[in-house]
Formats: structure tokens, C-alpha cells, sequence
């Protein structure tokens, strides 16, 4: 922790009054000059010197969430502690010492022993780690002549998860048309349709599940076992094989960056979409390293994939000869491209998607239409 004084436009303008003031005091000296100057003098150190030393014993921690998410405030919170048995602290702001556009949090008043806590957003602008190394408590009180502050080192690390767009209503469902996306039949035995076998009767078994002829003929009870319904399946394999400097870039004047980052977009969309309506998902990179994901669905397994789409490195040397595993579950293979398809990936019906389709699968803004003036019709 360091203490710093600044020289701010409001102090710079008042020490120039002051050194005037000084100066005519030298050259005509008299009483009330000489009060004026000396008054306004003490002003200065009150402002500086005296009311900065009890920042000292000022201590500050700041807490902020594992994740976030592009276009979404992350919440930062500060526990600011005035470790001082007799002097009190007023008008405290908490700025960060960082790029990451947010507002500065503030503080009314700390009393001798006392920690409050308060809170800032910031707006993350892409994915990624959203890393802050240093944040400064500055006040100008008394007077708001002098700027003091005490910098504090605590380095804090935020996953800023990808963007996620609302696409149109029905879009897995067409992407899946003609694809084996549909419920299927587990080896997990439940309270499911389809038959599965049929094994001797243990306790608990309820009567509507025996098999009678085959008790009868064996002269044991037996039971019918059916199988679980097992919910559409989709897989989701972005294709980050090729290089940034060798992609095709959109004539609309887009970046190759700005194409991978939009095929990142729609692979975190369809995953969080696939969730929102039931599906099991699993994903898939190709050409950057990334942990191999199961085949699940919930609200914790899609943060893991959205974390991984988040993580990814597009500075990172590519893997140009990645394939994409074979699919031991039923279901739908979707493929996003950044530019060109590449149809030999999959060859089994998959779905091939690029980059610059994702503004044709975002749902449109509805807008509010304005109620009819009931004196119209009249």
C-alpha cells in the first residue's frame, strides 16, 4: 500500500490563488493579506497533509464473481476497512487502474474500526480472463483541494464467458430435419416405453410389471424391465482448424478475428439454446487445445462448455490435422465453420454451418406497437 498525492484542476487552480495572494502579501504587506494568505495556507495542509495520514490505516479487499459475460455487468465489491481507533474516514472512491470500462465505487463515510462495502460494475467487451492487478481509494475531503490516494495490489481474475444471442423460434429443429436428433432408447433400465429384457422379481417390484405368462411357464415370477427415454442428443463441433491470416474474409468488411469470434457466438447460442429446450449436448473444438466434454445437458454441464468456448486461445498455434471423433450416441452432428465448409469432417449427415449466418439465425427485436387512439374510429 502507497500513498499518493494529485494535483487535480480544482487544488491546481487554488494554489495558484494561494501563490498570489502570497506574493502581493510580500510586496504590500498587511494584516489582512497576511490572515487571508495564512488562512488559506492552512487549508492547503488541512486539506493534504493532516487529512491524508489517516489513510494509512486504511485496508481494502475486493471480492468478484468466477464468471461473467460479455455485454453484462460484472458486479466488484469492495470491503473497505479503517483499521484507525480514532479518526474516521469520509467521501471514499474506489477506482480500478485498468482498461475494462466501469464506474468508480463509493464510500459516504467509514467510522474508527468500522468496514463497509461497496459495490461497481464493469462492462467486459470480449471473452476471455478479465484480469484486475490493482485498484486505488482516493478522497478530496475536507475541502476538495487535494487529491490523496493509497493503491492496493490484489490481483483478481474473472472468466468473461461468451455472447449469447436469442435465435429464432424452431432454429434446432429445422437444423435437425432429416437427421437422427430425435428421442432414443437408453440401456438404463426406467420407467421408460421400450422393452429392455425381463429378469427375476425382487422386493419392491410393483404387480403392474410381472410377467405372468413367463411366471407361469418358469414357475417363478419374472418382471418386464423397460428402458429409459433418452432425451435429442446434439453435438457441437467448431471447426478452429485453419489460421487467421488463411481464412477468407467477409467482404462486408468484417475481420478474420471478428469471423472466428462470431463462430464462437453462435457455437455458445446453440449450446444454450439446445439446453433451454431439453437437449443433450456436447462440444467439440477442433485445431485448439480443450478438454473433451461428455454428453450431458443441465445448467452446470452447459457453463462448462460455455467456459471452454471462453478459454479459448485464437493466438494459440493451430492444429491443422484434428479429426472429429466418432459419435458412440445417437445424434445430431452440427458443424460451425468460420469460412469454407469442410464436408470431409463428417460425412454422416452432419449439419454445416459458417460464421456469417449467424445475423440470419438471431430472432428480430420485437418492438411495442403504440395502442390505436380510441377517438380514431369516431
Amino acid at each position: 500500500m502507497r500513498r499518493r498525492y494529485h494535483i487535480h484542476p480544482p487544488g491546481l487552480l487554488y494554489l495558484v490563488v494561494v501563490v498570489l495572494v502570497g506574493l502581493a502579501a510580500a510586496n504590500r504587506p498587511s494584516n489582512l493579506l497576511v490572515w487571508v494568505f495564512a488562512a488559506m495556507l492552512s487549508g492547503v495542509l488541512l486539506s493534504g497533509v493532516l487529512s491524508g495520514q489517516p489513510l494509512m490505516k486504511l485496508r481494502a479487499v475486493r471480492t468478484m464473481p468466477r464468471t461473467g459475460r460479455v455485454g453484462e455487468p460484472v458486479i466488484v465489491r469492495y470491503t473497505v476497512i479503517n483499521e484507525s481507533s480514532l479518526w474516521p474516514l469520509f467521501a471514499l472512491f474506489v477506482r480500478e487502474i485498468t482498461t475494462v470500462p466501469g464506474s468508480r465505487a463509493f464510500v459516504q463515510h467509514v467510522g474508527p474500526g468500522e468496514q463497509v462495502i461497496a459495490e461497481t460494475a464493469y462492462w467486459p467487451g470480449r471473452r476471455g480472463p478479465m484480469r484486475l492487478e490493482r485498484f486505488r481509494i482516493e478522497t478530496v475531503f475536507p475541502f476538495g483541494l487535494v487529491m490523496k490516494s493509497v493503491r492496493f495490489d490484489d490481483a483478481s481474475e474473472c472468466l468473461v464467458l461468451p455472447r449469447v444471442e436469442r435465435l429464432r423460434a424452431g432454429v434446432l429443429v429445422s437444423l435437425a430435419s432429416g437427421t437422427v436428433a430425435g428421442p432414443s432408447t437408453s440401456t438404463r433400465s426406467g420407467p421408460g416405453s421400450d422393452f429392455l429384457g425381463i429378469r427375476e422379481y425382487r422386493p419392491g417390484d410393483g404387480l403392474r410389471h410381472i410377467a405372468w405368462r413367463r411366471s407361469a411357464s418358469a414357475g417363478t415370477l419374472a418382471v418386464i424391465e423397460r428402458s429409459i427415454d433418452a432425451p435429442p442428443r446434439i453435438r457441437v463441433a467448431l471447426d478452429l482448424r485453419r489460421p487467421t491470416d488463411a481464412l477468407r474474409i467477409d467482404p462486408a468488411g468484417r475481420t478474420a478475428r471478428d469471423l472466428e469470434e462470431d463462430a464462437i457466438v453462435l457455437a455458445a447460442s446453440i449450446l444454450s439454446h439446445a439446453q433451454r429446450d431439453g437437449y443433450e449436448t456436447r462440444l467439440c473444438v477442433l485445431g485448439l487445445p480443450s478438454p473433451a466434454m461428455p454428453m450431458r445437458r443441465g445448467h452446470w454441464h452447459l457453463q462448462k462448455e460455455l467456459a471452454v468456448l471462453a478459454a479459448l486461445d485464437l493466438d494459440a498455434p493451430r492444429d491443422a490435422s484434428a479429426v472429429l471423433p466418432a459419435e458412440r450416441e445417437r445424434a445430431t452432428t452440427l458443424v460451425i465453420h468460420v469460412d469454407r465448409a469442410d464436408m470431409r469432417l463428417v460425412t454422416d449427415g452432419a449439419v454445416h454451418i459458417g460464421a456469417t449466418q449467424l445475423g440470419a439465425l438471431i430472432a428480430p427485436i420485437s418492438t411495442p406497437t403504440s395502442a390505436p387512439d380510441p377517438g380514431a374510429a369516431s
